[in-house]
């Protein structure tokens, strides 16, 4: 029968047995590759069709092989989830995937990972594959800027969280740091130590977390009735830190005191400030690193490893049958003072 039939009659009652993607195919007058492929989102399908399709596996109540069985039991061996972070290099993500996999092997499940990039085709294209084996869940730190080409793998009963970055128009459960509330720790901790000339450098607001954090910043400081001192926002790795740091000390008046948006880039932003003539300015940084620690740089720190444990722990409550409205959780960040922030001539020194 030809993909692009239109139904001619009524649809057939739901089968009284499990229903199979012949039945939606059937109810659809579209063939069973059709399905597969609208399952799987595939590309190239017309609205009309994958719409058609997409009604009846809901009428249907269709569940691929593999999804539907088992779900609401808790002793279940054998099951597979995907974890898809944003770069596996990052020991931010390696931790939060070691965490969620430590969730996963005590419930006996294999956890299969992979890294997008920051690429949303790739983010696409890995998710689809993830999809294709038949894992029950997922767990997404998401590239994409939409997410709604996700709904078709809820509709085939696959469970998914968001973890780091929100879900858009999506229905599903995620878990976050409080990165704005993180940032107005920070600057909140500096304007305590008497800086009112405070520079932000960071990463491009295009990324959700650079741009909470860049928020909670201009918050803090619109809050205490003052503007920021700077806002450099193309920081991309330590060498930008190191240029862009090095131009804001130099200028006059220059900055008492420097924001660092995420751990990256903190050796560049350290560097400059000792190798300048006002070594005394303050630093706070979002996120902990071995490297903040060992330069003694006062941090706003997040839990990744509660990140990615949450984020495993709610993904198993759904597979274990939990139907409630989604939700958002939202953890806390921690101030660290290490010198940086709370005097003068401690850094590098």
């Amino acid at each position: 029968m030809a993909d692009a039939a239109k139904e001619t009659g009524r649809r057939g009652p739901a089968p009284t047995g499990r229903p199979t993607m012949r039945d939606v195919a059937s109810a659809a007058s579209v063939s069973v590759k059709t399905v597969s492929r609208v399952v799987h989102n595939y590309p190239f399908i017309s609205d009309d069709v994958r719409g058609r399709v997409q009604a009846e596996i809901r009428r249907l109540g269709f569940r691929p092989n593999g999804y539907a069985v088992g779900l609401r039991r808790t002793d279940r061996i054998g099951g597979g989830i995907g974890v898809l972070a944003a770069d596996l290099a990052d020991p931010f993500y390696a931790a939060m995937v070691s965490a969620v996999e430590e969730v996963s092997t005590g419930r006996s499940f294999t956890t299969l990972v992979a890294g997008s990039g920051e690429d949303p085709a790739r983010e696409r294209a890995l998710l689809a594959s993830f999809v294709e084996r038949r894992l029950d869940g997922l767990v997404v730190v998401s590239a994409d800027r939409a997410h709604e080409h996700l709904r078709p793998y809820l509709d085939v009963g696959t469970r998914i969280v968001f973890a780091d970055r929100p879900p858009r128009r999506l229905p599903v459960d995620c878990v976050l740091t409080g990165h704005a509330a993180g940032a107005a720790q920070a600057v909140g901790h500096l304007l305590g130590q008497g800086h009112t000339a405070v520079a932000y450098v960071g990463h491009s607001p295009a990324v959700h977390t650079a741009a909470e954090r860049l928020r909670g910043f201009r918050a803090a400081l619109g809050g205490a009735g003052l503007e920021p001192h700077a806002v450099h926002t193309d920081a991309i790795d330590s060498a930008a830190a190191l240029r862009v740091t090095t131009g804001l000390l130099a200028g006059r008046p220059a900055p008492t005191a420097i924001f660092a948006d995420n751990p990256g880039i903190i050796g560049g932003v350290a560097r400059a400030i000792a190798a300048s003539r006002a070594p005394e300015t303050a630093l706070v940084a979002f996120d902990d690193s071995e490297l903040a620690e060992v330069l003694g740089v006062t941090v706003v720190a997040q839990d990744v490893r509660e990140l990615g444990g949450q984020a495993a722990r709610l993904l198993f409550a759904r597979l274990d049958g939990d139907r409630s409205r989604p939700r958002r959780v939202v953890l806390p960040t921690t101030l660290v003072p290490r010198g940086s922030g709370e005097g003068r001539g401690t850094l590098l020194r």
